[in-house]
């Protein structure tokens, strides 16, 4: 007969070893992270994103080029633009004129951040007439094939009737035509949770910026109140990114950015990446 000690050794040596949760999505940039070194050399920096092991980016400005210029760039960097970030008075301005950018560089989602607001936060009376006006240019947009998302900055968490101002400018918005992109940064900066925001509002959610806040830093202001240094390296700060990553997976997030903050972020960049290689 076998020992019992050696036969539950042996038991356990077959069975296929646990899998912990694994965060399996491909990860892009913004270009905003490397914005000094983009205006000194716009072909260098975006050679250096693709050497850092990003294929896809998030694009905001376009260094005084034009559409068709920058997407020559991107294209010879090896680089595809997933997302492209325009002004809430640029859309006003002009949509259709922002949507055939958009549709030159080759992204589908344009995003817009900071909704007109007169006070530190944003109101009540400020969500009611964004969401609106969000609305009627996500239904245009959705029109010419591109999809609208609002970027949280961390300013939209006072309380309301529906809870936060934010779940207010859920409730308003409808899905169809505007949806949000969420930075666990200001997330995190606004006392929220993202994991539990995730969870709330499943498919509200495409497009993720991946950053962590310095411990210490003074939380609830305005990103006015914020330093650039107050960005850190993943797994250095506040924010649990992990549980939010894993959570974003499984909530319908489409697009994940690293974002940079900090003045001299390449450092910071390959720290982070070595993080989220942990993770998967």
């Amino acid at each position: 007969m076998i020992p019992r000690r050696v036969f539950l050794a042996t038991a356990a040596a077959a069975l296929p070893a646990l899998a912990k949760p694994a965060f399996r999505a491909p990860i892009g940039t913004n270009i905003y992270s490397l914005r000094y070194l983009a205006e000194k050399d716009l072909p260098g920096t975006l050679k250096l994103i693709r050497e850092l092991g990003f294929r896809e980016v998030e694009v905001g400005e376009l260094y005084g080029r034009s559409a068709g210029q920058f997407q020559a760039l991107l294209k010879e960097a090896g680089l595809r633009a997933t997302s492209f970030g325009a002004a809430y008075d640029a859309l006003g301005k002009d949509l259709d004129a922002v949507a055939g950018q958009a549709h030159t560089l080759g992204a589908e989602y344009i995003v817009c951040s900071t909704i007109p607001h007169s006070a530190k936060h944003v109101t009540p009376k400020d969500c009611e007439s964004a969401a609106a006006t969000l609305n009627g240019w996500g239904e245009r947009l959705v029109a010419a094939d591109l999809r609208l998302c609002y970027h949280t900055h961390g300013t939209e968490f006072d309380r309301s009737p529906d809870g936060t101002i934010f779940d207010t400018l859920v409730k308003l918005t409808n899905p169809k035509y505007i949806n949000f992109e969420m930075d666990i940064f200001w997330i995190v900066y606004g006392y929220q949770d993202p994991v539990k925001l995730l969870q709330r509002y499943p498919g509200r959610f495409p497009l993720m910026h991946i950053k962590d806040i310095r411990k210490g830093t003074e939380l609830g202001g305005s990103p006015a109140d914020v330093q650039e240094d107050d960005s850190v390296p993943l797994g250095t700060g506040l924010v649990d990114v992990s549980s939010a990553l894993l959570a974003a997976q499984n909530c319908g997030v489409k697009h994940y950015y690293l974002e940079e903050e900090a003045v001299d972020a390449v450092p910071q960049i390959r720290q982070s990446l070595r993080y989220l290689a942990g993770l998967r």
